[in-house]
């Protein structure tokens, strides 16, 4: 029973890491048009697939609405920077998102989140996150639990483009 019990409190202390990098013309290896609607629907294969070889249930309620969250986080980088790409960690039972690209970077993130395309995206990610990171234009913007605003944290080496971090804890 001990060894049973050690298998897997190793896979649970196993992190799973998985990248897909996407722009107007591929997705991952593959070269296929991508529009809006497109990339949600290969985003929506490629987070099933990734939580099934985790062995997560994509259909489980936390999991299910963190991948609309990812899927929220995607379409931003197409529409605003032409792409970008997208890094998963299951680890320790919480989910790390992070987007890159190489847009223009965000002038305000807390202008652009609570002020930005209809529906308000990315304030909704915002929300649901309990680690939520920003940097773009050199600075480092961080969610304050309780907070409307992003709280200006620090310097970052982010100068073009963005990076948007997203954890969710207690999530698997």
């Amino acid at each position: 029973m001990e060894e049973l019990k050690s298998e897997t409190e190793q896979r649970e202390r196993e992190s799973r890491v998985y990248n897909i990098q996407f722009d107007n013309s591929h997705f991952g290896d593959f070269e296929i048009p991508i529009g809006t609607s497109e990339l949600v629907g290969e985003l929506n294969e490629w987070w099933d697939k990734i939580c099934i070889e985790s062995g997560i249930n994509p259909n489980d309620k936390k999991i299910y609405k963190i991948g609309y969250h990812v899927i929220e986080l995607g379409k931003n980088a197409l529409e605003h920077a032409g792409g970008g790409t997208i890094k998963v960690n299951f680890e320790r039972g919480e989910v790390t998102v992070i987007v890159t690209d190489q847009g223009q970077g965000f002038e305000n993130p807390n202008d652009d989140i609570l002020y930005g395309a209809p529906g308000h995206g990315l304030s909704e990610v915002k929300r649901y996150a309990d680690e939520f990171i920003i940097e773009t234009r050199g600075k480092k913007f961080v969610k304050v639990p309780k907070k409307r605003n992003l709280a200006i944290s620090e310097e970052t080496d982010i100068q073009q483009g963005s990076k948007i971090t997203f954890v969710k804890k207690k999530a698997i």
